[in-house]
């Protein structure tokens, strides 16, 4: 019988899973860059073997190479599919050491292997499916993360169309995360100005006079949302793809958010609403790297805010004397 889990255990799974998806979708990349795949195999179950012994309660001895851990578990548990991780291994090997890029029978080899050997050995050691594990817990952002979990339950019940609008929200939810905090939008580090309201004036109506300032606006909205999210490390085309595939969820007046169901939102597959959920949680776990940022940004905000006012000022008067100015070999060239 598999041992309980704990929640540190969870989400080195699923962390285990996000290397798994990340060789995926590197896998559908172009050659030569599709290469980078076999690393993240490589990684996902080097991973996972480690928390598997650790798990187990087996003490790896330090040093152990990849093929060393069918050897070192095999007292409490035998790993299956030696062989087939030694190729790739060997890919791994040719590509970081000699260059030699995977063909994509190889990578399609590899990611075969990977989940077979995931779908055998996480149920006899951990008790549960790996695709079970839920990368939300990985993630850094509240809101962001109970709003992928309310998408799941309409994804679970087959409405993948309201899913897609949780989504849809959720990846919005990220962005105002980092462009307002939990508070005022001045002290973010990645503000790139007031959203646009209805309510602001001038009215912007489709008469004469006005579509020079209504093409502005619309700029501004989407240069907003495209400055705040490739600041924050995630991939715009990736961006670009999440949009066309999630409706646009509008918020009226009396709170309720409403979407139009076009045809092509009907068209949606359970394998593009799991596309789109991997990437706002990717994008979540990028934009984590701003978290020590955003606090720094906020630790200088509050204290100038509760500082006496008017603040002192200095006028900057060069160096504290001539002669201290200092002459290198390039001033002289």
């Amino acid at each position: 019988m598999a041992l309980p889990l704990d929640p540190l255990t969870v989400q080195r799974l699923a962390y285990v899973r996000y290397l798994y998806r990340e060789g995926v979708e590197q896998s559908r990349q172009p050659p030569p860059l599709r290469s980078r795949a076999i690393t993240s195999f490589h990684d996902a179950v080097e991973n996972f073997i480690g928390l598997a012994a650790q798990h187990l309660g087996v003490d790896l001895p330090k040093g152990t190479e990849f093929l060393g851990y069918w050897a070192a578990v095999k007292p409490r548990y035998e790993l299956p599919k030696r062989d087939q991780m030694k190729r790739l291994n060997d890919a791994r090997v040719a590509l970081k050491h000699n260059g030699t890029f995977p063909s994509a029978h190889q990578i399609e080899q590899a990611r075969e292997t990977v989940v077979d050997f995931f779908t055998t050995v996480t149920p006899d050691i951990f008790g549960i499916e790996l695709d079970t594990v839920d990368m939300v817990d990985l993630l850094t952002q509240p809101e962001v993360k109970q709003l992928l979990r309310d998408a799941q339950t309409h994804a679970d019940i087959g409405d993948y169309v309201q899913g897609m609008a949780g989504l849809h929200l959720a990846f919005e939810a990220l962005l105002t995360y980092y462009r307002r905090g939990e508070g005022a939008t001045r002290w973010s580090a990645f503000n790139f100005g007031e959203k646009l309201s209805p309510l602001d004036e001038p009215r912007i109506t489709p008469s004469h006079g006005m579509q020079r300032l209504k093409k502005l606006g619309d700029f501004m909205e989407l240069a907003q949302d495209a400055l705040g999210a490739i600041s924050l490390g995630i991939d715009y085309p990736s961006m670009a793809r999440f949009h066309i595939l999630t409706p646009q969820v509008n918020t009226y007046g009396d709170g309720s958010k409403r979407y139009i169901v076009g045809k092509d939102l009907e068209a949606v597959t359970p394998d593009d609403y799991d596309w789109a959920r991997h990437f706002v949680i990717e994008s979540g776990l990028r934009a984590a790297k701003a978290d020590d940022l955003q606090a720094m940004a906020k630790k200088a905000w509050d204290a100038n805010m509760k500082a006496a006012k008017p603040l002192p000022q200095r006028s900057w008067t060069g160096p504290v004397s001539p002669e201290d100015r200092s002459v290198t070999v390039f001033d002289v060239l």
